[in-house]
This record gives structure tokens, C-alpha cells and sequence, in this order.
């Protein structure tokens, strides 16, 4: 018995050499018959996602996630390129455009390393959006509010 596990013992010790290993890949090429029924959830969800259209609401979550990305990325150097994807790459809804004026009044407030370039971002934001029937599609007028209700929620606080 004993010579028996000592060789199971050292045929589960036994060291393989790298053209050993290699050997063996040919043999193991072809794939499994039932290949096909293994369960891969994680190329499901890609598919589910694309047979799905994206609702208003995930659509909105999404391009106010985007311009968020945009402006954490906003500095000196890449402004001009920042500024043009924000004028560009979105489809202003008065929603949308109430949700950046409120991103960039948020970070113009409390980055005050950032404030120049946020007031030049504004200063273009306010030709862009200069609407003057539609209020909720005015930058100017929107930031103007937002200042107004920040000024005095801070006089009822002293």
C-alpha cells in the first residue's frame, strides 16, 4: 500500500517542463461540443441593452452624467475643447439646461480655483441661450434666479 500512495504521491509532485505544457495546448484546441449552452450573463446584458431603447429619463441621467464628466475635466489648457463639447455634443432641453446651470453654479462656488474659467464658460453659455420669451431656456435668467434664491436663503441664515 504504502508504494502505492508514494506514487500517487509523486506523480501529483511530478514538475512539467514548459515544452511539456505547450505540447499538451495542441491536443486541447477544439472547443466543447456544449460549448454553446454555457450561460455568459455578462454578453446577455450587453444584448438586452441594445434591444431595449433607453427611456426620456435614462437619456437625461446620462447626459447630465456626461456633463459632469465634462466639467471635472475642465482647465486652462483644454477649455476651448470642453466648451465646444458642451455647446455640441447635447440637445438642451430646458430640464438639461437647468441641471448644467445648476453643475456650474455648484463647482463656480466651491472651486474657487476654477471660477474664471466657469464665468467665461457662462459668458459663452449666455449668447448660446438667450432666449427671451422662454425663460427656462434663458442661461442668464436661470443663473440669475438660482444667485437671487442662494443670496437670500443665506440673509435667513444670519
Amino acid at each position: 500500500m504504502k508504494s502505492q500512495q508514494e506514487a500517487e504521491l509523486a506523480e501529483s509532485k511530478k514538475t512539467y517542463s514548459i515544452e511539456q505544457m505547450l505540447s499538451l495546448r495542441q491536443d486541447n484546441k477544439s472547443r466543447p461540443v456544449n460549448m454553446a449552452l454555457l450561460d455568459f450573463p455578462h454578453k446577455k446584458r450587453k444584448h438586452q441593452f441594445r434591444q431595449q431603447p433607453m427611456s426620456e429619463i435614462d437619456k437625461f441621467t446620462k447626459n447630465v452624467g456626461n456633463i459632469r464628466i465634462l466639467l471635472n475635466k475642465l482647465s486652462e489648457s483644454n477649455f476651448d475643447v470642453i466648451q465646444e463639447k458642451l455647446l455640441k455634443d447635447f440637445e438642451y432641453t430646458p430640464s438639461l439646461l437647468y441641471e448644467l446651470m445648476k453643475i456650474i453654479f455648484m463647482k463656480s462656488t466651491t472651486e474657487q480655483s476654477f471660477m474664471e474659467l466657469y464665468v467665461r464658460l457662462c459668458v459663452t453659455l449666455f449668447k448660446k441661450f438667450n432666449d427671451k420669451e422662454n425663460v427656462e431656456m434663458n442661461f442668464r435668467k436661470l443663473l440669475l434666479t438660482r444667485c437671487e434664491k442662494q443670496f437670500y436663503k443665506m440673509l435667513k441664515v444670519e
